[in-house]
């Protein structure tokens, strides 16, 4: 039987007020985010491919009134929700580049506090100083991951969208007794509330759409009435549309306005828009292949990261669970539970359901992306599930300390944390170039070309000097795709004159997209501009005209 008593009774994420261990997890909570931000200093400066590519720049357009101005400089990421840009580009263009990468490293340290308060809230452990260490050293293996330190300072905001689903697990189980016991507008209430924090990160990035599913059905696997649980996982549900709705809603009316679709490019064969080919659009480039995939994913992906991205990196932590968790609930099955509880080591309930938000969460991961960084706020949870897993088997509370502990460390010295690419040293301010004097520019269109990420760049050009994109990973101007009439129309329409921004590498690219729309290079020489940010990387910078 579920508990009638209010849930502040039962349940807390803290030690008790006036107790020492409560002092002690205080301390530590505070220098958890303050130690990640070091970190972050500590691992470089980001200049990952995304950041060059569209979060730096989506930023600079949203809050200058570019979008339409400017077309598609960030190349299919332009069309994605700027907002959650928007603080760390503000940060960063109005402070030194080593303080944006504390003040991001710190903010992504704030998941150190929720892991803290939902291990605290789901583990079993009497002795209150025990306790906060060991969920403080649970958040800690949480938060330093093969692909969370990877991700620690950058950009990509993996770990900043976890703080939102976060913290609507920890909503959830702190007040689980009222959601399950309350009269029932009241808990409808409650979990809508409690769904909104998890909308909103989808709203920000669309891919947490997996863990929203999971929060939301894993909630029918809790226990209880069926009808309870029904309710409190639909009205999650309607908590977790309302928080879309308010992240992603300016833009996905912008998208239909402009382009014709609100989630543009995306599922254009329901929408329809003339301006992209009617497809989903989406990655299906690290999606399993076979049934066998499928079912062995976890091991594949393992053996070789670049199944899941980009990058090399190491952690076992998912296998191992992907392994514990069905053999220890066999054994469970086949033994029995125990009759005692004072043999668990978790909250029943706790431990139920950020099971299943992870089982459905991992499944909808395979099924949708297998791309690992969408799926770094389960690594994050890992550690606290293998401990709810080996919860599980047939053995002594001591015994199974025994064996998460070994497990745990075995994945802490195993770890190999993934480099998006970092500078070595701080700049002074995080993108700077270094260009040649244009004399005006009111009359000047920038081009841009080829399929290398440098919208950052063009930030630092005048204001008043439109850019456009004519080939990029969205479109190629051979493609016949709605896009490129619009690029033409626009090319056409201007009167002044063309500059090509364009990484020499890719000077082929250029020249033959210049072609389909009847432009060449002029016969001067081309400026170089060079990229502070990127390793001093130099650019060309060249006269283009009509062909005649």
């Amino acid at each position: 039987m579920i508990s009638r008593q209010p849930a502040s009774d039962i349940i807390h994420l803290l030690p008790p007020q006036g107790h020492r261990a409560r002092k002690l997890a205080l301390v530590i909570l505070a220098l958890g985010p303050i130690a990640i931000g070091f970190l972050s200093l500590y691992l470089g400066q980001d200049a990952n491919w995304d950041l060059r590519n569209y979060h730096w720049y989506n930023a600079y357009a949203f809050l200058n009134g570019r979008y339409g101005f400017d077309l598609l400089p960030s190349q299919t990421p332009y069309f994605y929700n700027p907002v959650l840009d928007v603080p760390f580009y503000l940060l960063a263009t109005h402070a030194p580049a080593m303080v944006a990468g504390f003040m991001l490293g710190l903010a992504q340290g704030l998941n150190f506090i929720l892991l803290f308060m939902l291990a605290y809230a789901s583990l079993i452990i009497p002795n209150p100083r025990h306790k906060v260490i060991v969920c403080a050293l649970l958040a800690s293996l949480g938060m330093l991951g093969g692909g969370g330190i990877a991700q620690i300072g950058t950009t990509f905001y993996d770990n900043i969208t976890s703080l939102g689903l976060f913290i609507s697990a920890v909503l959830v189980i702190r007040y689980f007794d009222r959601l399950m016991g309350a009269p029932w507008r009241r808990a409808f209430i409650l979990a809508l509330l409690f769904g909104i924090p998890s909308g909103l990160m989808m709203g920000l990035k669309l891919p947490s759409v997996i863990f929203c599913v999971g929060l939301c059905f894993g909630l029918l696997g809790v226990g209880g009435k069926w009808q309870r649980r029904f309710l409190v996982s639909f009205a999650f549900g309607v908590g977790v549309l309302i928080g879309l709705a308010i992240a992603l809603g300016h833009w996905a009316w912008f998208l239909q306005s402009h382009f014709g679709n609100p989630l543009f490019p995306y599922f254009n064969q329901f929408f329809k828009s003339p301006l992209a080919p009617l497809s989903s659009a989406r990655d299906m480039q690290y999606v399993t292949r076979s049934f066998k995939d499928f079912i062995f994913f976890p091991y594949i992906f393992t053996d070789s990261p670049f199944r899941t991205g980009e990058i090399e990196w190491r952690d076992w932590r998912i296998p191992i669970l992907y392994t514990l968790l069905p053999f220890a609930v066999l054994l469970r099955l086949f033994f029995g539970r125990a009759k005692n509880s004072q043999n668990n080591i978790a909250v029943p309930f706790a431990a139920r359901y950020l099971l299943w938000v992870a089982v459905i969460t991992y499944f909808a991961w395979v099924g949708m992306f297998c791309i690992y960084r969408y799926a770094i706020p389960l690594e994050m949870l890992a550690p606290l599930l293998i401990v709810f897993a080996v919860g599980f088997l047939p053995l002594k509370n001591q015994t199974k300390g025994l064996l998460a502990a070994i497990i745990l460390i075995l994945i802490a010295v195993t770890v190999q944390p993934g480099n998006w690419y970092r500078r070595t040293t701080w700049s002074d301010h995080y993108v700077t170039i270094q260009r040649p004097e244009l004399g005006p520019a009111s009359d000047i269109m920038l081009l841009m070309a080829g399929f290398e990420p440098y919208s950052h760049i063009v930030t630092q050009f005048p204001p008043e000097m439109p850019v456009t994109r004519i080939q990029s990973n969205f479109a190629s101007p051979n493609e016949d795709k709605g896009i490129n009439a619009l690029i033409h129309a626009r090319l056409d329409g201007h009167k002044g004159r063309f500059l090509l921004l364009i990484p020499p590498w890719q000077m082929g690219f250029a020249k033959e997209a210049l072609g389909y729309f009847h432009l060449t290079l002029a016969d001067q020489p081309c400026q170089t501009v060079i990229d502070r940010l990127y390793d001093n990387k130099e650019l060309a910078l060249c006269p283009v005209q009509r062909v005649k």
